[in-house]
């Protein structure tokens, strides 16, 4: 009889453990997900987006390096999740070769969002494309969505709508760089290096 009530109770804490662990696709609306749910890239969704790629646009070389991080931390409807993600770090560089943005050796936190980029989710609008948001440079300036569509095994595309191009002057001191450098495109293509 102990052994049973011992096994009874092993099921139970077994159960209420993955019950804890509740993992749902990538996305799947967090809103009605319970705390601590983990959106995970079950299908591999993300995968083909992994790698260096690099494009030419107006006498620039960008090269965007992108990497999948799994379970990243977040919060959102006042409720902790993790889910897989891609993370795009960049680089421009003029036609001499020298580099004129970069975020690569930018080490991120909560207090400093200056210039990241992180995916949002897949095929949102059904067409097989992955939602990027820029967190803009500085004072938020190129705030806005970039749009990465797989299009051949070895190509991208590329469409950055910035949301924010304009400065405040009353917060923003005027002897920094206000510049969008990343591409303000739609269509543009990048090749896997």
């Amino acid at each position: 009889m102990k052994k049973i009530l011992y096994i009874i109770i092993l099921l139970f804490l077994t159960i209420d453990f993955f019950k804890a662990q509740n993992i749902l696709p990538l996305n799947n609306s967090d809103y009605a997900a319970v705390e601590n749910s983990y959106f995970k890239d079950i299908n591999n969704e993300l995968d083909p987006y992994i790698g260096t790629w690099k494009a030419s646009f107006q006498n620039k070389i960008v090269t965007l390096f992108i990497n999948k991080e799994f379970k990243r931390a977040y919060e959102a409807w006042g409720k902790n999740f993790y889910k897989d993600q891609l993370i795009m770090k960049y680089e421009i560089r003029d036609n001499m070769g020298f580099i004129i943005e970069s975020n690569l050796n930018i080490n991120y936190s909560e207090d400093n969002l200056k210039y990241f980029i992180q995916s949002l989710g897949t095929n949102i609008k059904g067409n097989n494309e992955i939602d990027f948001l820029f967190s803009g440079g500085n004072c938020g300036i190129g705030l806005g969505f970039i749009y990465v569509k797989k299009i051949a095994a070895n190509r991208i595309n590329w469409s950055y709508y910035p949301g924010t191009k304009t400065r405040n002057d009353i917060n923003c001191p005027p002897n920094l760089d206000y510049t969008i450098y990343l591409p303000e495109t739609e269509n543009l293509i990048f090749i896997k290096q």
